[in-house]
Protein backbone atom coordinates (compact mmCIF):
# COMPACT_ATOMS: atom_id res chain seq x y z
CA UNK A 1 0.00 0.00 0.00
CA UNK A 2 1.36 3.21 -0.65
CA UNK A 3 1.11 5.57 1.75
CA UNK A 4 3.29 8.42 1.63
CA UNK A 5 5.30 9.88 -1.17
CA UNK A 6 8.25 11.32 0.12
CA UNK A 7 10.59 8.60 0.19
CA UNK A 8 13.40 10.46 0.29
CA UNK A 9 12.21 12.43 3.20
CA UNK A 10 11.49 9.21 4.98
CA UNK A 11 14.68 8.02 4.41
CA UNK A 12 16.07 11.30 5.44
CA UNK A 13 14.02 11.37 9.03
CA UNK A 14 14.73 7.69 10.06
CA UNK A 15 18.13 7.87 9.00
CA UNK A 16 19.02 10.86 10.61
CA UNK A 17 16.61 11.17 13.37
CA UNK A 18 16.16 7.43 14.74
CA UNK A 19 19.72 6.19 13.97
CA UNK A 20 22.91 6.90 15.36
CA UNK A 21 25.09 6.92 11.70
CA UNK A 22 26.89 9.57 11.01
CA UNK A 23 26.53 11.31 7.63
CA UNK A 24 30.18 9.87 6.20
CA UNK A 25 28.90 6.33 7.34
CA UNK A 26 26.13 7.19 4.82
CA UNK A 27 27.79 8.16 1.74
CA UNK A 28 29.63 4.96 2.19
CA UNK A 29 26.72 3.18 2.20
CA UNK A 30 25.73 4.89 -1.09
CA UNK A 31 22.75 6.90 1.22
CA UNK A 32 23.78 9.70 -0.82
CA UNK A 33 20.47 12.39 -0.16
CA UNK A 34 20.78 10.77 3.21
CA UNK A 35 24.04 12.02 3.33
CA UNK A 36 23.66 15.18 1.93
CA UNK A 37 21.01 15.89 4.87
CA UNK A 38 22.90 14.81 7.72
CA UNK A 39 26.13 16.62 6.88
CA UNK A 40 23.83 19.92 6.21
CA UNK A 41 22.07 19.09 9.36
CA UNK A 42 25.65 18.40 11.38
CA UNK A 43 27.21 21.60 9.97
CA UNK A 44 24.23 24.06 11.40
CA UNK A 45 24.96 23.00 14.55
CA UNK A 46 28.89 22.67 14.23
CA UNK A 47 30.06 24.03 11.18
CA UNK A 48 33.75 23.35 11.87
CA UNK A 49 33.20 19.38 11.69
CA UNK A 50 35.24 18.19 9.07
CA UNK A 51 34.38 14.78 8.21
CA UNK A 52 30.07 16.64 8.05
CA UNK A 53 32.16 18.91 5.50
CA UNK A 54 34.35 16.07 2.93
CA UNK A 55 30.68 14.19 3.40
CA UNK A 56 28.72 16.94 1.93
CA UNK A 57 31.33 17.85 -0.77
CA UNK A 58 31.48 14.02 -2.16
CA UNK A 59 27.84 13.39 -1.75
CA UNK A 60 25.86 16.55 -3.15
CA UNK A 61 27.04 15.36 -6.69
CA UNK A 62 26.69 12.13 -6.01
CA UNK A 63 22.68 12.63 -4.59
CA UNK A 64 22.17 14.91 -7.75
CA UNK A 65 23.06 12.76 -10.62
CA UNK A 66 21.32 9.66 -8.94
CA UNK A 67 18.16 11.52 -9.07
CA UNK A 68 19.11 12.80 -12.58
CA UNK A 69 19.15 9.21 -13.62
CA UNK A 70 15.83 8.28 -11.94
CA UNK A 71 14.39 11.51 -13.65
CA UNK A 72 15.87 9.83 -16.99
CA UNK A 73 14.91 6.76 -16.35
CA UNK A 74 10.89 7.89 -15.49
CA UNK A 75 10.69 9.69 -18.50
CA UNK A 76 11.70 6.34 -20.80
CA UNK A 77 8.47 5.16 -19.08
CA UNK A 78 10.88 2.31 -17.24
CA UNK A 79 9.26 2.75 -13.81
CA UNK A 80 5.60 2.22 -12.68
CA UNK A 81 3.92 5.90 -12.04
CA UNK A 82 6.80 7.54 -14.11
CA UNK A 83 5.46 11.11 -13.20
CA UNK A 84 5.32 10.50 -9.61
CA UNK A 85 8.57 9.49 -9.56
CA UNK A 86 9.97 12.62 -11.68
CA UNK A 87 8.16 14.30 -9.38
CA UNK A 88 9.78 13.00 -6.03
CA UNK A 89 13.08 13.04 -7.47
CA UNK A 90 12.61 17.03 -8.52
CA UNK A 91 11.59 17.56 -4.56
CA UNK A 92 14.44 15.53 -3.40
CA UNK A 93 16.80 17.78 -5.18
CA UNK A 94 14.89 20.70 -3.93
CA UNK A 95 14.87 19.61 -0.26
CA UNK A 96 18.75 19.53 -0.70
CA UNK A 97 18.73 23.20 -2.49
CA UNK A 98 17.23 25.00 0.26
CA UNK A 99 18.70 22.76 3.27
CA UNK A 100 22.21 24.17 1.93
CA UNK A 101 21.57 27.78 1.30
CA UNK A 102 20.04 27.49 5.02
CA UNK A 103 23.44 26.54 6.14
CA UNK A 104 26.03 29.54 5.88
CA UNK A 105 28.88 26.77 6.11
CA UNK A 106 27.22 24.68 3.72
CA UNK A 107 27.08 27.04 1.52
CA UNK A 108 30.81 27.57 1.17
CA UNK A 109 31.06 24.21 0.45
CA UNK A 110 28.67 23.95 -2.46
CA UNK A 111 28.68 27.29 -4.00
CA UNK A 112 26.60 26.49 -7.00
CA UNK A 113 23.44 24.33 -5.72
CA UNK A 114 20.71 23.77 -8.40
CA UNK A 115 17.11 24.36 -7.95
CA UNK A 116 14.47 22.51 -9.78
CA UNK A 117 11.16 24.20 -9.03
CA UNK A 118 10.38 25.42 -12.28
CA UNK A 119 11.08 21.29 -13.36
CA UNK A 120 8.75 20.16 -10.63
CA UNK A 121 5.80 22.88 -11.35
CA UNK A 122 5.65 21.54 -14.70
CA UNK A 123 4.76 17.94 -13.80
CA UNK A 124 3.37 17.72 -10.55
CA UNK A 125 -0.29 18.37 -11.83
CA UNK A 126 1.02 14.79 -14.42
CA UNK A 127 1.95 13.19 -11.00
CA UNK A 128 -1.17 14.31 -9.01
CA UNK A 129 -2.91 13.01 -12.43
CA UNK A 130 -1.61 9.38 -11.84
CA UNK A 131 -2.09 9.36 -7.81
CA UNK A 132 -5.92 10.44 -8.56
CA UNK A 133 -6.20 7.73 -11.38
CA UNK A 134 -4.28 4.64 -9.39
CA UNK A 135 -6.51 6.34 -6.28
CA UNK A 136 -10.20 5.43 -8.47
CA UNK A 137 -8.58 1.79 -9.50
CA UNK A 138 -8.56 1.05 -5.73
CA UNK A 139 -11.73 2.28 -5.04
CA UNK A 140 -13.06 0.02 -7.36
CA UNK A 141 -12.14 -3.17 -6.42
CA UNK A 142 -14.26 -2.18 -2.95
CA UNK A 143 -12.62 -3.73 -0.16
CA UNK A 144 -11.72 -1.58 3.20
CA UNK A 145 -7.97 -2.37 2.67
CA UNK A 146 -8.38 -0.97 -1.02
CA UNK A 147 -10.40 1.79 0.08
CA UNK A 148 -7.75 2.76 2.65
CA UNK A 149 -4.54 2.63 -0.15
CA UNK A 150 -7.41 4.61 -2.67
CA UNK A 151 -7.47 7.28 0.60
CA UNK A 152 -3.82 7.92 0.35
CA UNK A 153 -3.87 8.08 -3.16
CA UNK A 154 -6.35 10.38 -3.42
CA UNK A 155 -3.94 12.41 -0.54
CA UNK A 156 -0.76 12.11 -2.44
CA UNK A 157 -2.85 13.62 -5.27
CA UNK A 158 -3.96 16.26 -3.76
CA UNK A 159 -0.30 16.94 -1.88
CA UNK A 160 0.74 17.68 -5.57
CA UNK A 161 -2.09 19.68 -6.91
CA UNK A 162 -4.53 20.60 -3.81
CA UNK A 163 -8.32 20.72 -5.11
CA UNK A 164 -7.64 18.47 -8.32
CA UNK A 165 -10.39 17.64 -10.00
CA UNK A 166 -12.78 16.62 -7.46
CA UNK A 167 -10.46 15.06 -5.11
CA UNK A 168 -11.92 16.56 -1.96
CA UNK A 169 -14.91 14.19 -2.49
CA UNK A 170 -13.00 11.03 -3.19
CA UNK A 171 -11.12 11.48 0.20
CA UNK A 172 -14.14 11.56 1.52
CA UNK A 173 -15.78 8.92 -0.06
CA UNK A 174 -12.44 6.60 0.50
CA UNK A 175 -12.36 7.63 4.17
CA UNK A 176 -15.98 6.36 4.57
CA UNK A 177 -15.50 2.86 2.73
CA UNK A 178 -12.13 2.34 4.84
CA UNK A 179 -13.49 2.88 7.89
CA UNK A 180 -14.47 0.13 10.12
CA UNK A 181 -17.89 1.52 12.09
CA UNK A 182 -18.01 -0.38 15.23
CA UNK A 183 -21.19 0.58 17.61
CA UNK A 184 -20.44 -0.63 21.31
CA UNK A 185 -23.53 -2.14 23.16
CA UNK A 186 -22.60 -1.53 27.39
CA UNK A 187 -24.76 -3.71 29.08
CA UNK A 188 -25.87 -2.05 32.17
CA UNK A 189 -25.21 -4.26 35.97
CA UNK A 190 -28.26 -6.68 36.29
CA UNK A 191 -28.36 -6.31 40.16
CA UNK A 192 -31.14 -7.71 42.25
CA UNK A 193 -30.02 -6.51 45.10
CA UNK A 194 -28.00 -3.84 45.54
CA UNK A 195 -28.48 0.05 43.39
CA UNK A 196 -25.16 -0.17 41.58
CA UNK A 197 -23.89 1.37 38.04
CA UNK A 198 -21.21 0.73 35.62
CA UNK A 199 -21.51 4.11 34.17
CA UNK A 200 -18.62 5.11 35.57
CA UNK A 201 -16.46 2.10 34.33
CA UNK A 202 -18.38 2.35 30.66
CA UNK A 203 -17.09 6.11 30.63
CA UNK A 204 -13.71 4.66 31.06
CA UNK A 205 -13.46 2.70 28.32
CA UNK A 206 -15.58 4.90 26.14
CA UNK A 207 -12.25 7.01 26.95
CA UNK A 208 -10.04 4.27 25.75
CA UNK A 209 -11.92 3.52 22.40
CA UNK A 210 -11.53 7.69 21.84
CA UNK A 211 -7.68 6.93 22.32
CA UNK A 212 -7.72 4.19 19.96
CA UNK A 213 -9.52 5.98 17.29
CA UNK A 214 -7.08 8.96 17.86
CA UNK A 215 -4.59 6.55 16.61
CA UNK A 216 -6.31 5.11 14.05
CA UNK A 217 -8.08 7.23 11.28
CA UNK A 218 -10.17 4.28 9.45
CA UNK A 219 -12.04 3.53 13.07
CA UNK A 220 -15.15 4.83 14.26
CA UNK A 221 -16.54 3.39 17.64
CA UNK A 222 -20.14 4.97 18.03
CA UNK A 223 -22.72 4.82 21.67
CA UNK A 224 -26.10 2.93 20.00
CA UNK A 225 -27.63 6.52 20.57
CA UNK A 226 -24.91 7.90 18.59
CA UNK A 227 -25.15 5.33 15.68
CA UNK A 228 -29.23 5.95 15.69
CA UNK A 229 -28.73 9.83 15.68
CA UNK A 230 -26.30 8.93 13.35
CA UNK A 231 -28.44 6.64 11.11
CA UNK A 232 -26.38 4.10 11.57
CA UNK A 233 -28.70 0.21 11.13
CA UNK A 234 -25.66 -1.72 9.75
CA UNK A 235 -22.39 -1.23 11.40
CA UNK A 236 -19.61 -3.54 10.56
CA UNK A 237 -19.04 -5.09 13.86
CA UNK A 238 -21.08 -4.96 17.48
CA UNK A 239 -18.98 -4.63 20.45
CA UNK A 240 -20.96 -5.94 23.06
CA UNK A 241 -19.84 -5.33 26.60
CA UNK A 242 -21.75 -7.23 29.69
CA UNK A 243 -21.07 -8.50 33.07
CA UNK A 244 -21.80 -11.82 33.07
CA UNK A 245 -21.48 -12.36 36.47
CA UNK A 246 -21.60 -10.27 39.48
CA UNK A 247 -21.39 -10.12 43.41
CA UNK A 248 -21.16 -7.58 46.19
CA UNK A 249 -20.95 -7.39 49.51
CA UNK A 250 -20.19 -11.32 50.12
CA UNK A 251 -18.92 -11.00 54.09
CA UNK A 252 -17.40 -13.21 56.58
CA UNK A 253 -16.15 -12.49 59.92
CA UNK A 254 -13.23 -14.20 61.98
CA UNK A 255 -12.15 -13.84 65.76
CA UNK A 256 -9.39 -15.39 67.09
CA UNK A 257 -8.33 -15.44 70.96
CA UNK A 258 -4.36 -16.27 71.85
CA UNK A 259 -2.34 -15.49 74.48
CA UNK A 260 0.81 -13.33 73.72
CA UNK A 261 3.68 -13.42 76.29
CA UNK A 262 7.04 -11.31 75.38
CA UNK A 263 10.55 -12.30 77.67
CA UNK A 264 13.12 -10.09 78.56
CA UNK A 265 10.72 -7.32 79.73
CA UNK A 266 11.95 -4.93 82.63
CA UNK A 267 9.02 -5.82 85.34
CA UNK A 268 10.95 -4.32 88.12
CA UNK A 269 14.02 -2.77 89.90
CA UNK A 270 16.16 -4.35 92.38
CA UNK A 271 18.79 -2.36 94.61
CA UNK A 272 22.23 -3.83 95.03
CA UNK A 273 24.72 -4.00 98.24
CA UNK A 274 26.38 -0.74 97.22
CA UNK A 275 23.43 1.35 96.77
CA UNK A 276 23.09 0.97 92.63
CA UNK A 277 19.94 -0.22 91.27
CA UNK A 278 19.07 -3.18 88.63
CA UNK A 279 16.53 -3.80 86.64
CA UNK A 280 14.76 -7.13 86.61
CA UNK A 281 14.04 -8.69 83.26
CA UNK A 282 11.03 -11.05 83.22
CA UNK A 283 8.26 -12.16 81.02
CA UNK A 284 4.94 -10.77 80.47
CA UNK A 285 1.68 -12.11 78.93
CA UNK A 286 -1.61 -10.55 77.15
CA UNK A 287 -5.08 -12.37 76.04
CA UNK A 288 -5.51 -10.84 72.74
CA UNK A 289 -8.96 -11.16 70.97
CA UNK A 290 -9.25 -9.41 67.10
CA UNK A 291 -11.85 -9.90 64.69
CA UNK A 292 -11.77 -9.10 61.22
CA UNK A 293 -14.49 -8.55 58.56
CA UNK A 294 -13.94 -9.21 54.97
CA UNK A 295 -16.42 -8.20 52.44
CA UNK A 296 -15.16 -9.90 48.80
CA UNK A 297 -16.68 -8.05 45.70
CA UNK A 298 -16.22 -9.64 42.01
CA UNK A 299 -17.67 -10.33 38.92
CA UNK A 300 -16.86 -11.14 34.89
CA UNK A 301 -17.07 -9.17 31.84
CA UNK A 302 -17.62 -10.43 28.78
CA UNK A 303 -16.18 -9.29 25.86
CA UNK A 304 -18.23 -9.97 22.38
CA UNK A 305 -17.46 -8.83 18.80
CA UNK A 306 -20.13 -10.14 16.45
CA UNK A 307 -20.50 -9.21 12.63
CA UNK A 308 -22.82 -6.39 11.99
CA UNK A 309 -24.15 -7.91 8.66
CA UNK A 310 -24.98 -11.32 9.54
CA UNK A 311 -24.52 -11.05 13.26
CA UNK A 312 -22.19 -14.13 13.59
CA UNK A 313 -19.63 -14.25 16.43
CA UNK A 314 -15.95 -12.58 15.85
CA UNK A 315 -14.22 -13.07 18.80
CA UNK A 316 -15.14 -13.23 22.77
CA UNK A 317 -13.31 -13.63 25.61
CA UNK A 318 -13.95 -12.99 29.68
CA UNK A 319 -12.05 -11.16 31.95
CA UNK A 320 -12.36 -11.28 36.37
CA UNK A 321 -12.01 -9.41 38.38
CA UNK A 322 -12.25 -9.13 42.53
CA UNK A 323 -11.49 -6.89 45.45
CA UNK A 324 -11.33 -8.13 49.25
CA UNK A 325 -11.91 -5.41 51.59
CA UNK A 326 -11.61 -6.29 55.14
CA UNK A 327 -11.15 -4.40 58.64
CA UNK A 328 -9.27 -5.40 61.39
CA UNK A 329 -10.05 -4.53 65.39
CA UNK A 330 -9.46 -5.65 68.88
CA UNK A 331 -9.54 -5.95 72.56
CA UNK A 332 -6.45 -7.14 75.28
CA UNK A 333 -6.41 -8.14 78.76
CA UNK A 334 -2.73 -8.38 80.44
CA UNK A 335 0.35 -6.47 79.55
CA UNK A 336 0.36 -4.48 77.15
CA UNK A 337 4.19 -4.78 76.59
CA UNK A 338 3.48 -7.91 75.44
CA UNK A 339 2.12 -6.67 72.26
CA UNK A 340 3.99 -6.33 69.21
CA UNK A 341 3.57 -2.81 67.28
CA UNK A 342 1.18 -4.41 64.92
CA UNK A 343 -0.82 -6.02 67.75
CA UNK A 344 -1.48 -2.64 69.41
CA UNK A 345 -2.27 -0.73 66.13
CA UNK A 346 -5.09 -3.11 65.80
CA UNK A 347 -6.25 -2.71 69.35
CA UNK A 348 -6.50 1.12 69.03
CA UNK A 349 -8.56 0.40 65.87
CA UNK A 350 -12.07 0.63 65.71
CA UNK A 351 -14.96 -1.01 63.99
CA UNK A 352 -15.51 -0.33 60.23
CA UNK A 353 -18.25 -0.37 58.29
CA UNK A 354 -17.73 -1.92 54.86
CA UNK A 355 -17.77 0.69 51.64
CA UNK A 356 -20.80 1.05 49.55
CA UNK A 357 -21.74 -1.20 47.25
CA UNK A 358 -21.24 1.09 44.27
CA UNK A 359 -17.55 1.59 45.96
CA UNK A 360 -16.78 -1.80 45.84
CA UNK A 361 -18.03 -2.51 42.28
CA UNK A 362 -15.72 0.28 40.99
CA UNK A 363 -12.84 -1.44 42.97
CA UNK A 364 -13.26 -5.04 41.27
CA UNK A 365 -13.53 -3.85 38.08
CA UNK A 366 -10.25 -1.88 38.36
CA UNK A 367 -8.52 -4.98 37.13
CA UNK A 368 -11.27 -6.09 34.57
CA UNK A 369 -10.72 -2.65 32.97
CA UNK A 370 -6.85 -2.98 32.73
CA UNK A 371 -7.39 -6.36 30.87
CA UNK A 372 -10.31 -4.90 29.02
CA UNK A 373 -8.40 -2.10 27.49
CA UNK A 374 -5.14 -4.84 26.62
CA UNK A 375 -7.68 -6.74 24.65
CA UNK A 376 -9.21 -3.81 23.05
CA UNK A 377 -5.82 -2.39 22.07
CA UNK A 378 -4.83 -5.72 20.71
CA UNK A 379 -7.39 -6.40 18.61
CA UNK A 380 -8.14 -3.03 16.64
CA UNK A 381 -4.36 -2.35 16.61
CA UNK A 382 -3.87 -2.91 12.84
CA UNK A 383 -7.76 -3.76 11.62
Amino acid sequence: MLKLRYIYIILFAFTVLASCNSSKKLLEQGAYYQSVMAAVDKLQKNPNNKKSQRALLKAYPLATQNFLNEIKKAKSNAVHMPWTNIADAYQALNNMYEAINASPKARQIIRNPQEYYKQYAQVKEKAAGEQYAEGEKALKRGSREDAKEAYYYFLNANDFQPSYKDVDRKLKMAKEAATLIVVVEAVPVPSRYFKVSADFFYDQVDKHLRTLMSRNQFLAFYTEKDAKRAGITVPDQVLKLRFEDFSVGQSKAFQKEETITRDSVEVGVVELEDGTKKPVLGTVSAKLITRRLEVLSGGILSMTVNNGFNKTRIYRDEMPGEFLWFAEWGTFKGDERALSEEQTKVCNSLEMTPPLPQDLFVEFTKPIYSQLTDQLSQYYQNI
